[in-house]
């Protein structure tokens, strides 16, 4: 999802090339276990993530096993922590691949280190299937990479659609963060919303971490702006939030996309962050049952209510375990398989993959009110 995508499907290529890693495909299991891999960085900046990834990874693996496994043997995680790191991911991705008992991969959670393990998993014929990564450049990144999250394109479409079309802004602000998923989804932002004849007034990144930012709200309170519109994740989300009153920005609408669900940014910002809108996919609210399944299995096992990459995560294995499950332990297989899913059901929605293993599914509506994420129609 974020973090530099610079030469790092080369530096991935690079790596499978010295270790070796060659395309064989049809490689099983032992005897007694299903393995599945899992690469998600579980230090770093972003381990917070990338726990919750692991977090929704095994809970289903734990849901099937006690529902009688994969044709009755038990299904097995095999977890490596890729950092959020490219170069730590390729050595992940080959240590992964070059073990023929695990049948397919779960990652990678940041798009630079889905993009550096891709030539290696491809090579090795693997399929790798990302519950996070949402950069454009993982569409052409080969037959055996998959995710369950849409393109960044995509959610920005939908956003300006919205913020255009139905709530009727023309001025817009866009603040995000300064790396290649911020950057990604800000030029989207203003492409898209221009296209509906809205004018971008204000363009402006902060870095991941900053704490104060009175310098860039101070442009957007001097321009014509009538919303912001924030490419980033949820703890910058809330600190804007609740800094944006200090700058006569108190009423002005934020918008935003599935990045900054999470229960942090109601935690983090409280009543600021209320009347927030954005897209997303997984709602803790939503009457759709496999959400409610998920959401309360999560709930039981875990003592908290799960966030988005958890629920990417969820679907993910569930999408690995139908694979194998109908195709066999055979690696080939189980990637001709996912490639023809249509309309599976998960937490984040009806999914089918297109000949890119991009995933097709619609967003939702979402505004904070009173505290809580609630799914609207305007």
């Amino acid at each position: 999802m974020r973090k530099t995508l610079k030469k790092v499907a080369a530096l991935g290529l690079a790596v499978a090339m010295v270790a070796g890693v060659v395309g064989c495909g049809g490689s099983g299991s032992s005897a007694d276990a299903v393995k599945i891999g899992l690469a998600t960085p579980l230090t770093g900046a972003s381990a917070q993530d990338g726990k919750a990834i692991q977090n929704g990874v095994n809970l289903a693996v734990k849901m099937k096993n006690e529902a009688g496994g994969i044709n009755g043997k038990t299904v097995e995680v095999v977890a490596e922590d890729d950092k959020g790191d490219s170069s730590e991911a390729a050595t992940v991705a080959n240590k992964l691949a070059q073990d023929d008992s695990i049948l397919a991969v779960i990652g990678h959670f940041n798009s630079s280190c889905t993009l550096a393990g891709a030539p290696i998993y491809n090579n090795a014929g693997v399929v790798e299937i990302s519950p996070g990564s949402s950069s454009a450049a993982v569409t052409d990144a080969g037959d055996y990479t998959f995710r369950v999250i849409t393109t960044d394109a995509v959610q920005g479409q939908y956003l300006a659609d919205w913020c255009v079309n139905d709530l009727g802004y023309k001025n817009v602000a866009i603040l995000y963060e300064n790396d290649d998923y911020g950057l990604g989804l800000a030029d989207v932002a203003e492409e898209e919303t221009g296209k509906l004849g809205a004018k971008t007034v204000v363009k402006e990144a902060y870095e991941v971490g900053q704490t104060d930012f009175s310098t860039v709200l101070t442009k957007v309170a001097a321009s014509d702006a009538e919303v912001l519109i924030i490419g980033g994740l949820y703890n910058e989300t809330a600190l804007i939030a609740k800094q944006m009153a200090d700058n006569g920005l108190g009423d002005m609408q934020i918008m935003g996309v599935d990045a900054i669900y999470s229960g942090a940014l109601i935690d983090l910002g409280g009543e600021a962050v209320d009347g927030i809108k954005l897209t997303a996919y997984f709602s803790e609210n939503s009457d759709n049952a496999k959400s409610q399944e998920f959401v309360t299995a999560y709930q039981e096992e875990y003592g908290e209510v799960p966030g988005t990459y958890a629920a990417y995560a969820y679907d993910a294995a569930l999408v690995v375990m139908d694979a194998i499950e109908n195709a066999g332990e055979d690696r080939v297989a189980i990637r001709d398989y996912m490639s023809k899913i249509e309309g599976f059901e998960g937490s984040t929605g009806t999914a089918t993959f297109d000949k890119n293993g991009d995933v097709i599914k619609a967003p939702l509506r979402m505004e904070i009110q009173d505290g809580k994420y609630t799914i609207v129609e305007k």
